[in-house]
C-alpha cells in the first residue's frame, strides 16, 4: 500500500481574491487509510486590478521543487517547502486560467477564457498561441474591452480544462463542451465521449494491469480509465457509489492502488448545471479529497479541505 505527500491548490467562494496551496498526507497503516490537510499558503495579485473574486488558484504542476499554478490571470511559482513566491508570468491576454504544464523546455498554458493554449519558453517569452477558435473571433473578444484579464469571457465554446504529454510527445487537450480529449496534432479525439463534462486528462499507469491509459474525472462524481489508441473504456468508477463524497468533481491523482479524487461542494448558482449530469442530491455536497482504492472491497476515506470556508478543489499533485 502506498503512503505519500500531495499538494492541493484551489479557491473560494466567499468573495475574495485568495488561491491557496496545501499538503495532503495519506498514510496506510494496520490496514486503516488517514488522511490529513494542512494549508500551506494562501495568495491574491499583488496589483489590486488583476484581482478576481472567487477564482484563487487552478490547475499546477511541478518542476524542479517548484509549484507552478495558474491564477486567474498569472502563472506563479512557488518554493515549495519555502512557500515564496519564485516566479511570475503575465500576459495581457490571459483569463480564467485553467491549467499549465511545466517541463524543461517551457511552460504550457490552458488559456481557458481567450480559448487558447499558449506555449511560453523557460525565459517566459511566448513562442506558439494555438487558437481554439477562429482568428476573427479571438480578435473581436481582445478588442471590445479595455482590460481583458478580468472581463467575463464567457461564452467558452470549448472550455479547455486540462492539458498532458502523450508517450510520444504530443500534447493532450480537455474540452469541457465537447465532453471529450483532443489529440492537438492532428485534432482527433483521444478519449471515447464522456457521459458529462470532464476535467483533469492525463496518462497514467493502471497499477492493476500495468496498462498506460488515459484518466479523465468528470463533473458528476466519475472517473474513466481508457485506451488512449482504441478508446476503449478499460475501468471506470463513481465516487459517490463507492461511498465517497458527493460534489463538483475536479482534481484527481493516480497512485500505486488507487487514486486521490477532489470534490467541491455545489452552490445554488451552479446546482441546475450540476444536476443535468446526476441524480446525486447536491444538497449533501461537500469539499474535499477522497481516496478511492482499486480494490473495490476496500473503503473510501475521505479529509475535509477548509471546512470553515466555501472552498473549492482543483488540482491534486504527489509531491516527488
Amino acid at each position: 500500500m502506498s503512503s505519500g505527500r500531495f499538494l492541493v491548490t484551489g479557491g473560494f467562494f466567499d468573495g475574495g481574491c485568495d488561491g491557496y496551496v496545501g499538503e495532503l498526507e495519506l498514510r496506510h497503516q494496520g490496514g486503516v487509510t488517514a488522511m490529513s490537510f494542512v494549508p500551506r499558503l494562501t495568495h491574491q495579485p499583488v496589483d489590486a486590478a488583476l484581482r478576481v473574486p472567487n477564482k484563487g488558484f487552478a490547475g499546477a504542476s511541478i518542476l524542479d521543487e517548484r509549484l507552478w499554478v495558474c491564477g486567474s490571470n498569472q502563472v506563479l511559482a512557488f518554493d515549495v517547502g519555502r512557500w515564496s513566491l519564485a516566479e511570475q508570468l503575465d500576459d495581457p491576454a490571459f483569463n480564467d486560467l485553467h491549467h499549465v504544464m511545466a517541463e524543461e523546455r517551457g511552460l504550457t498554458v490552458v488559456n481557458t477564457g481567450l480559448e487558447s493554449v499558449d506555449v511560453f519558453d523557460r525565459r517566459g517569452v511566448l513562442q506558439d498561441r494555438i487558437l481554439l477558435t477562429s482568428d476573427a473571433r479571438t480578435r473581436q473578444r481582445l478588442e471590445r474591452v479595455a482590460e481583458f484579464r478580468t472581463c467575463g469571457s464567457n461564452p467558452h465554446f470549448m472550455h479547455a480544462s486540462h492539458c498532458a504529454r502523450t508517450t510520444d510527445d504530443g500534447l493532450l487537450l480537455t474540452l469541457a463542451r465537447q465532453r471529450r480529449v483532443v489529440d492537438c496534432r492532428d485534432w482527433s479525439w483521444a478519449s471515447p465521449e464522456y457521459p458529462a463534462p470532464p476535467h483533469d486528462g492525463f496518462l497514467a499507469e493502471h497499477a492493476p494491469s500495468g496498462r498506460c491509459l488515459l484518466w479523465a474525472t468528470t463533473v458528476s462524481g466519475e472517473i474513466f480509465a481508457s485506451d488512449p489508441t482504441t478508446h476503449e473504456i478499460i475501468e471506470h468508477w463513481s465516487l459517490p457509489d463507492r461511498g465517497g463524497p458527493v460534489g463538483w468533481t475536479r482534481g484527481l491523482c493516480v497512485i500505486e492502488d488507487g487514486m486521490l479524487v477532489g470534490t467541491t461542494r455545489i452552490r445554488a448558482n451552479n446546482a441546475e448545471y450540476f444536476q443535468r449530469w446526476t441524480s446525486r442530491d447536491h444538497a449533501q455536497s461537500r469539499t474535499g479529497i477522497a481516496f478511492l482504492p482499486f480494490d473495490d472491497r476496500a473503503p473510501v476515506a475521505s479529509v475535509d479541505v477548509f471546512p470553515e470556508r466555501p472552498a473549492k478543489v482543483f488540482s491534486i499533485l504527489r509531491v516527488p
